[in-house]
C-alpha cells in the first residue's frame, strides 16, 4: 500500500473467558497481514490484568475510499491469532479495519481442559464479533 494514499486505523483485542466475564492478563495476541498462506507478525501484544492489549496503528486505506459506492475497499484486513496456556488458541481472520477508527476485537478463551479438543485452534472467518468505538 502506497503510503501517500493511505490512513491509519486502530485496534485493541479484549481476551477474556467464562463467556467474556473474565479478562485474561498474559495472553499472547499476533496481529499478521491478510495473507493466512504467508502472514507476517505486525504486532505481538500481551493482554494487561483487564485483558486489554494495548491500541495499535494499523495501515488503512483512505478514508475517501467510503464515498464511492464499488471502488476501492474503505478498509484493510488483518489476522489475529489469541494464545495463552491452558487456553484453546483462537485465529481470526479477515478483521477489517477502518481509517481513524478504533475497533475492539473480543476474544473469548475456553479453557482446553473442559471440552474435548482436538487440532489447531478455534478458526474465526470474518468479522462478525469485532465492535468500532
Amino acid at each position: 500500500m502506497n503510503n501517500e494514499s493511505s490512513s491509519v486505523g486502530y485496534i485493541t483485542v479484549m481476551v477474556s473467558t467464562a463467556r467474556g466475564a473474565i479478562p485474561l492478563e498474559g495472553a499472547i495476541v499476533n496481529i499478521r497481514n491478510d495473507d493466512i498462506e504467508n502472514s507476517e507478525i505486525i504486532f505481538s501484544l500481551l493482554s494487561d490484568r483487564d485483558g486489554k492489549t494495548p491500541k495499535v496503528a494499523l495501515t488503512t486505506p483512505p478514508r475517501e475510499n467510503s464515498d464511492t459506492p464499488g471502488g476501492d475497499p474503505a478498509f484493510s484486513t488483518y489476522n489475529i491469532d489469541v494464545f495463552k496456556e491452558g487456553y484453546i488458541p483462537l485465529f481470526f481472520h479477515n478483521v477489517p479495519i477502518f481509517p481513524e477508527v478504533i475497533s475492539i476485537q473480543p476474544a473469548v478463551m475456553v479453557p482446553a481442559d473442559t471440552v474435548p479438543y482436538e487440532g489447531d485452534g478455534t478458526n474465526i472467518q470474518g468479522y462478525p464479533q469485532s465492535t468500532l468505538e
